[in-house]
């Protein structure tokens, strides 16, 4: 199915023209770090908490609610305004269990942005794909209520969305937590000889 999404980077994305390259795509991911995209799939909340608390390299004073990348999709709602200076530790729980595809995608802009990374390819593909699945699901559970036959095909559907969710946000999560690995590898400062005088 993936294959039927495009592979062309969002017209307006800014990271299009990032010179970087993520150390693993999304697709290559689970076969690199199996053990952060089982852990992803199985425990999302969880996985974000920390992935997030990583990125930000366990500074909670550089937390804000989605790291501002959610700004103006919900109308009343600002990060800086919504408590994180007082308890960023519970503003992030809040974050991964009520916004858990939010927090996915917010914590990979943070290390796109911050290591001037370019999307590849077949992660577009991917989340295409995740995006679209999750919009014909939820126009299956919307006709469910009207075609009275068709409740049985939007509950399949569903579980079909659902299931794809996880294993993208797996990926997703796997494939920052490797380039997190690596970049503290490469910039983590270097081992002197000291001499005796």
């Amino acid at each position: 199915m993936c294959f039927l999404c495009s592979a062309d980077p969002v017209e307006e994305d800014p990271r299009k023209t990032n010179v970087n390259k993520f150390s693993v795509s999304m697709m290559d991911a689970p076969r690199t770090d199996p053990i952060c995209c089982l852990g992803s799939c199985v425990c999302p909340c969880c996985a974000q908490i920390y992935i997030r608390r990583k990125a930000l390299h366990y500074d909670m004073t550089n937390y804000r609610c989605c790291q501002g990348y959610m700004d103006g999709f919900v109308p009343c709602l600002k990060s800086g305004e919504c408590g994180e200076s007082s308890c960023p530790n519970m503003c992030l729980c809040l974050e991964a269990f009520l916004c858990n595809g939010c927090a996915v995608s917010s914590t990979r802009l943070l290390v796109m942005d911050r290591h001037r990374l370019q999307p590849d390819e077949w992660d577009n593909r991917i989340i295409r794909c995740n995006n679209c699945l999750q919009v014909v699901s939820i126009v299956c559970d919307l006709l469910a209520i009207c075609v009275s036959g068709a409740q049985d095909c939007a509950q399949m559907l569903h579980c079909v969305a659902q299931c794809t969710y996880a294993s993208t946000q797996g990926c997703m999560t796997a494939q920052v937590n490797v380039e997190l690995d690596e970049r503290s590898r490469t910039e983590a400062p270097s081992y002197q000889d000291m001499e005796r005088v």
